[in-house]
């Protein structure tokens, strides 16, 4: 690995991040409420909502920092369409709306907290194998074999049954899974993900004036049934489902709204509306909440509209 190769890789990129400061560039903070630690305080967009070698792939003739590489290309060209819009208050071209959607795409599958879930479920699954494969002693020893016999395994590091059957009884282990496997399946899913996006009707929604303005987290997309009373028993929305809308913050005083059914174009939100969507997404966060100061307002199921600075104190802190 070469000595210049970055090792701080966001999965929430600091330039849409900066969308959120009061300054709109790298150097200016953010309000950062951290639910898991019970902390609100000020950062700058690199020190969040970041990771050691997130993006990092270990394959044969590629380079470690391909994946992320290839992603600054892409924040470059995206740094460029958020400051347009910012500056405009609207999506003019199909090329910026675009770099938008390639942007909710990726923010939709890449976060800690899905790899979490993806590690957890194949170790469910490989945990079921092992009980099956220890049923008894004879299909252990007979596939253990087999795997020796195809060169998956040296025959002289295959434990015996007993040995095994403690070790896995003890369940004092876990199953890791790749970087490298994360990253390929996240741009399996971006590619899956985004032509049901462009299928969708964006409306551009701007914060009035004194509303506080909206706020983004470090799982910012939220997909949602756009008929909120529809998601008892009708199991969780999915991107191609109509009915459905997908909430994004694009910046301090703009968010998007898509939809298959329902319009395009630019509406306005009033303090309750802006609320009513903060509240949203201070339910779908995975740890971090950002916003332009302690100033923000949120709406909870109660109703009443609240302030930011009461965010932590109002729903708690959260550990995993």
């Amino acid at each position: 690995m070469t000595a210049n190769m970055s090792r701080n890789h966001h999965w929430v990129p600091q330039c849409y991040l900066k969308g959120f400061t009061k300054g709109r560039s790298k150097k200016s903070t953010l309000y950062v409420t951290d639910f898991e630690v019970g902390r609100q305080f000020s950062s700058v967009p690199r020190n969040v909502a970041a990771g050691r070698d997130f993006n990092r792939v270990d394959i044969d003739g590629i380079p470690p920092d391909y994946v992320e590489s290839g992603i600054a290309v892409f924040e470059g060209k995206l740094d460029k369409a958020l400051e347009r819009i910012c500056r405009e208050r609207e999506i003019k071209g199909s090329e910026d709306l675009n770099l938008v959607l390639n942007l909710i795409a990726l923010l939709a599958v890449r976060n800690p907290g899905m790899r979490e879930n993806v590690r957890h479920s194949h170790e469910q699954v490989m945990k079921r194998v092992m009980d099956l494969t220890l049923a008894t002693k004879e299909r252990y020893e007979s596939s253990f074999a087999k795997a020796a016999r195809a060169g998956a395994l040296n025959a002289e590091d295959i434990l015996p049954y007993e040995r095994m059957r403690e070790f896995i009884d003890r369940g004092e282990y876990t199953i890791s899974v790749s970087t490298t496997h994360h990253v390929g399946q996240e741009l399996k899913l971006v590619d899956a993900i985004l032509p049901l996006l462009g299928q969708r009707n964006w409306l551009l929604t701007r914060a009035l004036p004194a509303t506080g303005g909206f706020v983004t987290s470090d799982h910012p997309v939220i997909l949602q049934w756009a008929d909120r009373p529809m998601t008892g028993g009708l199991g969780g929305p999915g991107f191609a489902l109509r009915g459905t809308e997908v909430l994004f913050t694009v910046a301090h005083d703009l968010a998007l709204i898509g939809t298959f059914e329902g319009p395009d174009g630019v509406v306005h939100a009033d303090e309750k509306q802006v609320a009513l969507m903060n509240g949203v997404i201070l339910g779908n966060w995975q740890r971090q909440v950002y916003a332009r100061d302690d100033r923000f307002r949120y709406r909870m199921q109660d109703g009443e509209i609240r302030r930011g600075a009461d965010a932590l104190r109002h729903l708690g802190t959260w550990s995993r």
